[in-house]
């Protein structure tokens, strides 16, 4: 069977989504979905059986996995309408067996919008119809890559990640650890910056982009999560027409081009580290419309 990996969890409104893209579609709970826990995937070209349900699809429009069986109903996308089926059949389990080391159960299809959301907490996550989900049909089982979780990031923050840890590791530094907390901090603050055009022009030392809506700065913003004081990276990058998206590559020759944030990135006592990325839409340099796309980098030392 060929298998349709880059599947993950959005843990603000627990619906399944492709994670591969550099955009990250649409959550019902705003912005673009956020990727946590294990890495899924699905085969593509089974069959229909008494275990195994076809006609899942990728939507086109938020990225999320839907229920495409019914001809009328298409659910209810939060880019707006219904799902647009995009890309490969999935087909998913529903065998009633439980966890396993490489499989987890609890998936629903949600009854008002037609979402593949995860089922296993009190919580229900975001509806595109508003409220949390409201579990429907089967109890899915779907498969995962490793027994580990792949940790906190999606694959584009993962990617920048592990390029700076590349990078470190040719000036002869140690890797910095993925640090939970910095990974939800940086992706706060992308997201502030995605959130409010123009707050990426503020100076912080001299520096754009560090100061949040709220005036918070770097040393706030790490005291406050990890309770030390702390340093950052932050590159800011657009696309228009027919550019290409800026890349995890991108934000890393920026920071090894500009002489400050390549010592930052390659310094020996930096421990632990968060990548948190985002994007939204903003004014191009020609005056016309473009979508920005926003990666912090926060470092702690060992203390």
């Amino acid at each position: 069977m060929t298998a349709l990996l880059d599947w993950r969890s959005c843990y603000k409104c627990q619906t399944l989504f492709f994670d591969i893209l550099p955009e990250k579609g649409a959550c019902p709970a705003g912005g673009g979905h956020k990727a946590w826990g294990f890495a899924y995937s699905f085969p593509s070209d089974a069959t229909e059986s008494p275990t195994r349900q076809i006609n899942w699809r990728r939507c086109g429009k938020c990225y999320a996995l839907y229920f495409d069986g019914f001809p009328d109903n298409k659910g209810v996308c939060p880019a707006g309408g219904g799902h647009q089926a995009s890309g490969y059949m999935c087909a998913v389990l529903h065998d009633g067996s439980g966890d396993t080391p490489t499989q987890q159960t609890n998936w629903r299809s949600c009854g008002k919008c037609q979402a593949m959301f995860f089922d296993g907490l009190p919580e229900k996550g975001a509806c595109a119809t508003g409220g949390g989900h409201q579990a429907n049909g089967w109890t899915y089982v779907i498969d995962h890559w490793t027994e580990e979780p792949q940790d906190s990031m999606d694959w584009q923050e993962l990617q920048t990640f592990d390029l700076v840890n590349g990078l470190r590791r040719q000036a002869g530094a140690e890797n910095v650890w993925i640090d939970p907390r910095l990974v939800a901090v940086t992706r706060a603050h992308s997201q502030d910056l995605a959130d409010h055009f123009g707050l990426k022009d503020q100076l912080w030392n001299g520096w754009p982009g560090h100061v949040g809506s709220d005036g918070s700065t770097p040393p706030d913003r790490i005291m406050k999560a990890v309770g030390t004081s702390g340093f950052e990276n932050v590159f800011v990058g657009v696309v228009w027409g027919n550019g290409s998206v800026p890349s995890p590559q991108d934000a890393c020759n920026w920071w090894m081009g500009e002489p400050a944030h390549r010592a930052n990135l390659l310094d020996r006592n930096h421990t632990n580290a968060g990548m948190g990325t985002a994007y939204g839409p903003g004014v191009s340099p020609d005056g016309g419309p473009a979508t920005w796309f926003y990666f912090t980098q926060d470092f702690i030392d060992a203390g």
